[in-house]
């Protein structure tokens, strides 16, 4: 490994500490979570899955708009990361997105946090701050749980392609903060639970990690992301989820046949993911049978060499730059041409990446 490769290194490992959990100290976070919930409170019902209707936006903030500072990226970290070079080793991780726009409350799709539960599978979980908002008993739940690390995914799924820099520091900012006043919340529960106020530790103060809303971005929100110190995570493999046609066979047969070593996998658990749960069993077994390790984002980046685009896309550079027409600054669901804001259908294309 050259300098250049020991820097980048040394500069992942240092971000990403917080993020990743020590041996000894996982067994901390599993007796936390424990300790704050019972199977009866994690136990999911479909009607959570459901999206409410579409509404008037909602565009109110947090109760507190100051988050945690980070450490500013640096110059080897500043784009779009899309997976890692782990030099043959069998590592993925599996990411899915909770998101919600202005105008929605979307759902909880418990079927796919309970399917990773299950297998003991980790995952890295791309929340919104709404989202967060929303569902602040799931949201902490999930906080806690020492199988998932929770990522940034935007206050209500802004269009990073089309917001303005005030509007993108929003997105972020106010996610951040939602994040860090339940992670208070947590700690009022845990005192109340009498466990010691070192219990949290090992949940990260903040999420140190971003996925751009519709894998949508330009120059300028890499370089905000960057400065800001969060890592841009993109992915490289998809599940397909969001089309209405897709079933647990489909995510089953695409996303075998094109995994390798060093993916990130995106799905979605905030009730736009078809097939998703289902097919979790059976993916997660075949991928372990075939000598996967699931890991989270920042154990993937941390393990290896990681791959990093000047441009956010899907299959190929410049893909996602038709979310814009479509969605606009993104943060509302699209409007026919007459007639008032319809409550949204499945569509072809993602209404929530």
């Amino acid at each position: 490994m050259g300098r250049l490769g020991r820097a980048v290194a040394l500069c992942l490992a240092c971000l990403l500490a917080a993020a990743l959990p020590a041996t000894a100290a996982g067994h901390d976070r599993e007796a936390l979570f424990a300790a704050l919930w019972t199977p009866a409170e994690l136990a999911s019902t479909p009607a959570e899955k459901k999206s409410g209707r579409v509404h008037e936006p909602d565009r109110s903030p947090p109760e507190a708009t100051v988050a945690p500072e980070l450490t500013p990226l640096p110059p080897a970290l500043r784009g779009s990361l899309r997976r890692v070079d782990t030099h043959g080793e069998k590592r993925l991780a599996l990411t899915f997105d909770l998101c919600e726009l202005a105008d929605q409350t979307s759902g909880y799709d418990g079927g796919v946090i309970d399917a990773l539960r299950a297998a003991k599978a980790k995952a890295t979980l791309f929340v919104g701050g709404k989202w967060l908002r929303s569902h602040p008993l799931r949201a902490m739940q999930l906080m806690s749980d020492p199988l998932f690390e929770i990522g940034n995914h935007a206050w209500t799924h802004g269009n990073f392609g089309r917001l303005d820099d005030r509007d993108m520091i929003r997105e972020i900012v106010w996610t951040q903060a939602e994040y860090a006043a339940l992670r208070a919340r947590l700690a009022v529960l845990a005192r109340e639970r009498g466990l010691p106020e070192a219990a949290l530790d090992d949940v990260p103060a903040a999420p140190a990690l971003f996925r751009f809303p519709y894998g949508r971005c330009r120059p300028e929100a890499l370089a905000l992301l960057a400065d800001l110190g969060l890592a841009a995570v993109q992915w490289s493999l998809t599940t397909g989820d969001p089309d209405p046609l897709s079933t647990p066979e489909r995510i089953l047969r695409t996303t075998l046949e094109r995994v390798r070593p060093g993916d990130i996998v995106i799905g979605h658990a905030n009730g736009n993911g078809h097939g998703t749960a289902e097919a979790l069993p059976a993916l997660l077994a075949e991928l372990r049978k075939r000598g996967y390790a699931l890991v989270t984002v920042s154990e993937l980046l941390a393990g290896g060499r990681p791959i990093a685009a000047s441009d956010c896309y899907d299959g190929h550079p410049g893909d996602t730059a038709q979310y814009d027409a479509i969605f606009g600054d993104g943060t509302l669901h699209p409007r026919k041409k007459s007639g008032p804001r319809p409550t949204p259908q499945p569509a072809s294309v993602p209404l929530e990446k």
